[in-house]
Formats: C-alpha cells, sequence, structure tokens
C-alpha cells in the first residue's frame, strides 16, 4: 500500500468509527437503514454499524457459522434447515473491534 495511503487511513479511523456511530447514524441518515427509525438491531452500548454484516460470519457453510465460536450466537431451524442465527453477538458492534478490524485489514497500527 502506498505509505501516503496509509497514513491516510491510519489517520482518520476513529472518523470512521465516529461516523459509524448508531445515534450518529440514526440522526444523520435515518433512511439508510429501517433500525434507525425504530429500534436496535443488538442492544449494545455504544453500538457502532461499520460491521453491519459480521466478517466473522462463516458463509461459506450453507447453514451459517461463526469463525471465532462466540458463544452468543444459537442454532434455529427454518424450512427444516438448520442456521445460525448471531443476533445476540455484540463483537462486531463494539468501536473497539471496529478499530481493531481496519487496522488488520489495512495494515496500520
Amino acid at each position: 500500500m502506498n505509505p501516503s495511503t496509509k497514513q491516510f487511513i491510519e489517520k482518520h479511523i476513529q472518523r470512521v468509527i465516529e461516523e459509524f456511530d448508531f445515534e450518529n447514524q440514526k440522526e444523520k441518515n435515518p433512511d439508510r437503514c429501517p433500525c434507525y427509525k425504530n429500534k436496535k438491531c443488538h442492544e449494545v452500548e455504544g453500538l457502532n454499524c461499520f460491521l453491519c454484516y459480521c466478517p466473522e460470519y462463516d458463509n461459506s457453510l450453507e447453514e451459517g457459522g461463526c469463525k471465532i465460536s462466540s458463544q452468543k450466537g444459537k442454532w434455529f431451524v427454518k424450512g427444516g434447515k438448520k442456521i445460525w442465527d448471531c443476533s445476540d453477538c455484540e463483537h462486531p458492534h463494539k468501536k473497539e473491534i471496529v478499530e481493531k478490524y481496519l487496522k488488520k485489514v489495512f495494515g496500520v497500527n
């Protein structure tokens, strides 16, 4: 990655995290997500919506699953198929996890 690009990303990670704070999005972009008008999809203090779809959700399996083996998820059966439900998991919605993920993806400190 270009060093100036890396510096730019490193400098603005906190701004990205703040921008995707649930309360901020609810105020600035109420039409972007139905949850912004109704209620939070996860009851997490300081909910961050940047990782709306968890990068740890295992899409390689038809029934889904969790790559980090979170104990907050659960299996349910719909239409005779077992499906992983991680709606009780707050892991990807905490700002410190979002920051860690962004730093990992972009290789910044």
